[in-house]
């Protein structure tokens, strides 16, 4: 029998810790406690992803108890999902695994309008590496690890009379693993990292000059890896000649510590500038110096919304001439959003995002089964990763039908070894209610991994299944999916067809 739940033992007690704190004294009458237990007896013909020609076929059976937890008060809220997922014969091992997955997440007022602290934490698994990329812990060939995450982050507000008002804050997280550098294998290093942001702007006392201070550290220290430190510090003034034009300078200082090529350049930097506001439809903002930007803001109408920013930056982190846009546009019945933004960041902070552990606690019927990993993740390697990224989404409600299209592009360049890779996704579902109890569902989508002649890696995946709401109490799910991944490198291409029937409780 096999246990795969060392590494969660860390962030469990930290949520312990953290969920006393912020929920004494206890009112039963705050508290949502929800148990749930879900039943699934899989199918798949190629349970080790393995290329063509040496697949094996097996039967995987799951017993998923789990546990849904929420308070709200006057101060504070709690939300908690917890589920252990008990696996037997997963990647055809004829053994029993089992699998700790959280998601927490819980804010605390201590003084209202004053001090906030906030906690997450996060158990989840993820691959160790995007060349042979599984989905969940049933098929694959032991391509991931055990990844646990926790946050704490105390928020100060204060205000100095009319004269200033600010935010304050400290931050510290862990993040660790269990194939991480720390355990003796080569991949991403445990670490520990702390923050510290200030935020301070004028006033009502001032009138006609306003400013605003801002200093941002974060130090990410790495149990066998290089430390990494990123901090940025600027004041701006700004003078008001009239209610549709005002000049600024800023200047500032970028002090930055990894191993990069290039694309990071430390120092003071300056910027002198003009914005323009001639109505409450659009705007222009241009500044010129080491650091030049010129940004232009649209709101022709209350539901269009969209901001764009060319830079040219001479110092501090994505230096050289970058651009950013983030469109927004609603409808009755749909939303649109187009997004372009370039980052600097760490497999760490990745792990961090709430976004990447999606934990099917409690499976809407109307939608299709949420995926437990993230296959978008970059290799998991102590690397600083500076990425350009452009996402497209769009979902209609018609009634009867929800919709929704994800366009996805990023190319990342890994600072430590100047490596490329370029993610391109697309990724649609078509969720129809055929009747109050019953619903259908279609979920197609395309990846490609391009690393370079000649690692380029596409894959398919597609899945159609119905849920069927039994009692008020009880869910359950009929799916066939079908993965057919191709690569230039043989030992990557793998195709799977899988059946999975699914019995969700709650209590």
């Amino acid at each position: 029998m096999q246990r795969r739940i060392n590494s969660s033992v860390l962030a469990a007690r930290w949520v312990a810790l953290v969920s006393c704190v912020f929920c004494s004294p206890l009112y039963a009458a705050n508290w949502t406690v929800v148990p749930t237990l879900q039943l699934q007896e899989i199918y798949s013909d190629n349970i080790r992803l393995a290329r063509p020609g040496a697949e094996t076929a097996a039967f995987v059976s799951s017993v998923t108890p789990g546990l849904n937890v929420y308070r709200q008060s006057g101060r504070n809220t709690l939300n908690l999902n917890y589920q252990l997922q008990n696996l037997y014969n997963a990647t055809g091992s004829n053994e029993v695994s089992s699998y700790n997955q959280l998601q927490f997440n819980a804010n605390q007022t201590v003084l209202p309008n004053k001090f906030f602290v906030n906690a997450s934490s996060s158990i989840s698994q993820q691959n160790i590496s995007n060349t042979r990329i599984a989905t969940d812990n049933i098929s694959g060939a032991g391509n991931r690890t055990n990844v646990s995450t926790f946050s704490l982050a105390p928020t100060w507000t204060p205000h100095f009379g009319n004269y200033a008002r600010g935010t304050v804050g400290v931050n510290f997280n862990t993040v660790t693993t269990d194939n991480g550098a720390s355990s003796g294998a080569a991949g991403i290093s445990d670490s520990f990292s702390y923050g510290e942001s200030i935020q301070m702007s004028s006033g009502t006392e001032f009138k006609r000059v306003g400013w605003n201070l801002s200093f941002n550290n974060t130090d990410n220290n790495r149990a066998t890896g290089s430390d990494v430190a990123f901090q940025s510090s600027s004041l701006t003034v700004r003078t008001y000649l009239n209610r549709y034009f005002n000049v600024f300078v800023q200047g500032g200082n970028s002090n930055n510590s990894y191993q990069g090529v290039g694309t990071n350049t430390n120092g003071l930097f300056y910027t002198a500038g003009a914005q323009w506001l001639p109505s409450r439809f659009y705007s222009l903002e241009s500044g010129y110096g080491n650091n030049a930007y010129v940004t232009l803001t649209l709101n022709p109408m209350r539901r269009l919304s969209w901001v764009t920013t060319f830079r040219d930056n001479g110092i501090g982190l994505n230096s050289g001439q970058t651009w950013q846009t983030a469109l927004n546009y609603r409808t009755q019945r749909s939303t649109w959003s187009i997004n372009h933004n370039n980052a600097t960041t760490t497999a760490q902070a990745l792990l961090l995002k709430p976004y990447l552990v999606t934990v099917d606690v409690n499976p809407d019927p109307s939608v299709s089964q949420l995926q437990q990993f993230t296959i978008n993740l970059p290799t998991l390697t102590d690397q600083v990763i500076v990425t350009q990224t452009w996402s497209f989404s769009a979902s209609f409600n018609t009634g009867k039908s929800n919709m929704s299209i994800g366009v996805f592009d990023q190319t990342r360049q890994y600072q430590g070894t100047g490596t490329k890779d370029d993610v391109k996704s697309i990724n649609a579902s078509w969720n129809w209610r055929l009747s109050p109890k019953t619903s259908a569902y279609l979920s197609p989508g395309w990846q490609q991994i391009d690393r370079g002649v000649p690692e380029k890696d596409n894959r398919y995946d597609v899945s159609i299944g119905l849920n069927r709401t039994l009692t008020q109490r009880v869910n359950s799910r009929l799916e066939f999916r079908h993965i057919d991944q191709s690569s230039a490198l043989s030992s990557n291409n793998f195709e799977e067809n899988r059946a999975t029937a699914s019995l969700f409780m709650r209590f």
